[in-house]
């Protein structure tokens, strides 16, 4: 596999520029003749495998509009600037969720969308304590699920986000080695 073969930008438009993304599209030069990339650009994600003192996976239920359901999905947090990501999600844990972070490490970083998206993924796992019942937040609903179930809500179809689907099959797969 030949991986000098890259592809030169010859022209960029930017097509939309909004608050989350924006979308541009590139003509490229290949190896034999001239394509169009439509590109969107993201600052990425912060995602945080949350297990609370009884062992039960944290996870938010939130309204998509993009797909007009709820989904749940694993905490996570669009990145907006250039704050350190552990403090970022301990915010987040503790003003969104009622959760304090007890330990937390980072687990690897990824893009769940090579094709079309500059969105990197940053994973993170923690061990949480409960400390606030009762959070006003109108977007979202804090639940907490047993690691054994927790693969049935998404053959149920109640966990959509394939960005949680690879934290939660990783949790599944290397909870013994995290150590945390």
């Amino acid at each position: 596999m030949d991986f000098e073969n890259v592809e030169s930008t010859v022209s960029q438009k930017d097509i939309y520029t909004g608050k989350y993304i924006s979308l541009k599209v590139c003509t490229v030069e290949k190896q034999k003749g001239y394509a169009q990339r439509e590109l969107v650009e993201h600052n990425g994600t912060l995602m945080i495998i949350s297990l609370s003192q009884d062992n039960k996976l944290v996870l938010d239920k939130i309204y998509r509009k993009s797909i007009e359901k709820f989904s749940l999905e694993v905490p996570n947090k669009r990145i907006d600037s250039s704050e350190n990501h552990i403090d970022v999600l301990k915010t987040q844990m503790m003003e969104e969720l009622g959760y304090e972070i007890e330990n937390i490490k980072k687990v690897f970083s990824f893009y769940p969308a090579v094709s079309y998206s500059d969105e990197k993924v940053h994973l993170y796992y923690a061990r949480v304590k409960k400390v606030e019942e009762n959070i006003e937040n109108d977007s979202c609903t804090t639940i907490e699920v047993s690691l054994d179930d927790v693969v049935d809500y998404i053959k149920n179809q109640d966990i959509l986000d394939g960005k949680s689907i690879v934290a939660i099959n990783f949790l599944k797969n290397n909870i013994e080695n995290l150590g945390v």
